[in-house]
């Protein structure tokens, strides 16, 4: 899904996904799972093919949240001039800021045209809808004026762009597109949005407690962007 024509590109569009630099997978493994405890055969009445149809359509929602997700730290690491990722060099610092950004943009195309071929309405506004908030969050990071760094609504409203929203609305379309009806759709909406904000309310705590060595990239990158 990520591959190119232009091979320095194909480099810079694969590098967090190759083996032993990808990550956690965290959560395209929740979603995966979320899957899961949501579709039974028996309580569907699906067949066989019908089921293993709508498990990769299920799983291509999965692939283009990872693909979201790198292509926001690609763009991130830019913007915090961080030098590793993952406790290895950044794109940006082996291959520059402008390839860095393009490359996060090349993901994000590609999973455009992943999210267009489901052809699920419902599910191209959920996860368009993510793309708008992880730009209105970092905004909202970048400029902050000091009273909303000590308003609590402002920084969980702030969290919810940059992290939340990708959970929240891709466990809701894995509900859509599994056929569950809205109250369902809701409730994985919910979880996706709980774990989302408790990933990250951990994760900011760790910039101020954690070190460069320990949290694999900038300690304290945060907090320089709002001083």
């Amino acid at each position: 899904m990520v591959t190119a024509e232009v091979p320095v590109l194909a480099l810079a569009a694969e590098y967090f996904f190759k083996m032993g630099v990808e990550g956690k997978r965290f959560r395209p493994m929740v979603l995966l799972l979320m899957s899961t405890a949501l579709m039974t055969t028996p309580a569907h009445g699906l067949q066989d093919l019908i089921f293993d149809d709508l498990r990769l359509r299920q799983q291509r929602i999965a692939e283009i949240t990872e693909m979201i997700h790198v292509a926001s730290l690609l763009h991130d690491d830019v913007l915090d001039h961080a030098d590793t990722r993952r406790g290895i060099s950044s794109l940006n610092s082996m291959m520059g800021n402008k390839l860095a950004v393009l490359a996060g943009d090349f993901l994000l195309a590609r999973a455009s045209v992943a999210l267009a071929s489901l052809r699920n309405t419902e599910v191209v506004e959920l996860l368009s809808k993510v793309l708008e908030h992880l730009v209105t969050g970092e905004i909202m990071q970048l400029s902050s004026e000091p009273k909303d760094m000590s308003n609590m609504d402002y920084y969980m409203q702030k969290t919810f762009y940059k992290t939340a929203s990708l959970m929240a609305n891709s466990c809701k379309a894995i509900a859509v597109l599994g056929g569950q009806p809205e109250e369902v759709a809701l409730h994985a909406f919910d979880y996706g949005r709980h774990l989302g904000l408790a990933y990250q309310l951990v994760d900011d705590a760790l910039d101020y407690t954690g070190t460069t060595k320990t949290l694999g990239k900038p300690a304290l990158s945060d907090l320089g962007q709002v001083i």
